[in-house]
């Protein structure tokens, strides 16, 4: 029986039963199906006898085939920009959405890492680089940890704002990472020029006046001078005069900030314990804390305004920027090192923008920048004529550089050599000509005062070495003697390398006097115990706010002693 003779008899059973037949187009509104071959009937969709659904000239099955084609394409195109449409979902890496996300992520990279094993070298890269640098999730707790203690320490103690800087702030513990600590003095207004003054000037305003010659740098005019001010010095180079032992110099009849006078004010009333001057920071004798005082400008600097706006591929994300844009700059004690009287000039610093940077890295890019750490100290370094030139500053402009030029989807862990051998071409390239651009200020030499036409040379038959060795290169360099840990599974270990990083970096300091900042605290401390996906993140918040209890209790005042009732009491009995 051919197919029209079977749907005549289907029509015919329509009048026999009564029932009318409805067709998937007056349900459904589809008008035609998308199959191939010649069909003449549409599909029917009729009620059986017991309540379920008759289908009719069929082509759903072609139609489904049809439908899972374009449904594993469509994964397929997603997988290719993964990270890409991370980027777009979590701009900010080291949120606690973000954290949360990869916890609950249960096939996180799997398919990056079944690229890899097709490469055993790769593999062995990748694994290596976990053991020292960590997982992701470590990595994003750290970064975390920091972001946390921040604003609990900040809440605290009110007498500058603390940002904690440096590689483990950043979310690397790598061997030999120190602590950096920057506190920004609250107690001066930096604007850009005179026209961002609004309203009658208060306290003590300055002016930030760019350098030309000397990209990178500037200087801070006073607008307004307090009386007596500690650190006010009006320079030409020359003494002029003292004001209550305060050293005050002259240029150009205009009064000038001076970088040693306030290094020496900083050193002298805040830190207790013998320090020595290392750059723009105040370091211990073993040099394992850095802190550095420092200015902070709500203002980007015009030399800095083209960088919002250049052109990039899809890193860092506009989220980041306008991030960037809003905090603006901060401004640190030092000047040029090739200058020798630089007592007015101020470096610009992007240490809070670069740490926001570093936290919209994805982990390829994470892997990527503590390979390139681990291969400056193992590799670079060892070598005597090339020991001093290199710094992980120089590291990290390359790192942002190449992920600003390079297309996301680039930074992907079955790419990660392919990555570090990209940093080290542009690397190569800032050698040869002896030029390293600043990220933020491109006109800024980096390489100013370390690398020049007598020493370029060698450095980069140093880094062609590295290329040329390879991944097989790296792991004898790098890898050679490293010692597996067996003693504790990987999660506890985990756990207690985290634990062992927060008692490193929590120093208690003087109680804090103010009642009403640990009630803050206490408010804090509740908010985020209730939102922290971590539990170890969790327990950092639920130690603040037994820490702000206990400062509660002894800031209360004793309760009074009823002297009249206790006597009355004695009486009575």
């Amino acid at each position: 029986m051919n197919a029209n003779s079977r749907n005549q008899d289907i029509c015919d059973d329509e009048n026999l039963y009564g029932i009318r037949k409805v067709t998937y187009w007056e349900i459904y509104g589809v008008k035609r199906f998308p199959y191939r071959g010649k069909r003449k009937h549409t599909p029917l969709l009729s009620q059986s006898f017991d309540g379920g659904m008759v289908i009719t000239n069929d082509v759903f099955g072609l139609t489904i085939r049809q439908f899972e084609r374009v449904y594993t394409a469509c994964l397929e195109r997603r997988k290719r920009k993964e990270q890409w449409i991370i980027n777009l979902r979590y701009p900010d890496k080291s949120s606690n959405e973000y954290l949360e996300y990869l916890q609950n992520c249960t096939d996180s990279n799997t398919d990056d890492l079944l690229w890899i094993e097709n490469d055993l070298r790769e593999k062995s890269l990748y694994e290596h680089l976990v053991k020292k640098i960590s997982t992701e999730i470590d990595i994003r707790t750290r970064q975390r940890l920091f972001i946390l203690k921040d604003i609990f320490d900040n809440a605290l103690w009110t007498c500058g704002t603390k940002i904690s800087s440096g590689s483990l702030a950043e979310g690397l513990d790598l061997p030999g990472s120190d602590i950096d600590i920057m506190y920004v003095r609250e107690d001066a207004d930096v604007i850009q020029n005179i026209s961002n003054i609004k309203h009658p000037i208060q306290r003590r305003t300055l002016v930030m006046e760019t350098d030309v010659d000397y990209p990178g740098f500037a200087r801070l005019r006073y607008v307004a001078i307090e009386q007596d001010d500690p650190i006010v010095v009006l320079s030409n180079g020359k003494i002029e005069e003292k004001i209550t032992g305060k050293i005050t110099k002259l240029k150009s009849g205009r009064k000038y900030v001076s970088v040693d006078n306030f290094i020496d004010m900083n050193k002298s009333s805040v830190l207790t314990r013998p320090v020595c001057v290392h750059g723009p920071c105040l370091s211990d004798k073993q040099q394992t804390i850095d802190v550095a005082y420092c200015l902070r400008s709500k203002y980007l600097p015009h030399s800095v305004i083209p960088w919002a706006s250049r052109h990039r591929r899809q890193w860092p994300p506009n989220f980041v920027i306008d991030r960037i844009i809003n905090y603006g700059c901060l401004l640190v004690p030092i000047g040029p090192k090739t200058l020798p009287d630089n007592d007015l000039l101020w470096r610009l610093s992007f240490s809070v923008a670069e740490k926001m940077l570093i936290h919209s890295f994805n982990f390829t890019q994470l892997l990527c920048y503590g390979l390139l750490k681990l291969t400056l100290k193992c590799t670079v370094n060892t070598n005597m004529y090339v020991n001093d030139l290199l710094c992980s500053y120089f590291l990290k402009m390359t790192l942002f550089w190449v992920s600003e030029e390079e297309d996301i989807d680039t930074f992907q862990l079955s790419k990660l050599f392919h990555c570090f051998s990209l940093c080290l071409d542009k690397l190569m390239s800032w050698v040869n000509i002896c030029f390293c651009p600043n990220y933020f200020i491109p006109a800024q030499n980096m390489f100013l005062g370390k690398i020049n036409q007598n020493n370029n040379k060698i450095l980069v038959s140093v880094l062609e070495s590295i290329k040329i060795g390879g991944i097989g290169g790296l792991l004898t360099n790098l890898f050679q003697h490293e010692t597996h840990r067996i003693l504790y599974p990987k999660c506890e270990s985990s756990f207690m390398m985290l634990d062992f990083l927060f008692y490193r970096i929590d120093r208690i300091r003087t109680p804090p006097t103010n009642i009403s900042s640990c009630y803050k605290v206490l408010t804090l401390t509740e908010s985020f115990i209730n939102s922290e996906s971590s539990s170890f993140t969790t327990g950092v918040c639920q130690l603040y706010y037994a820490r702000a209890s206990q400062f509660i209790s002894q800031l209360l005042p004793p309760p009074r002693n009823n002297t009249k009732h206790v006597q009355r009491t004695q009486m009575v009995s």
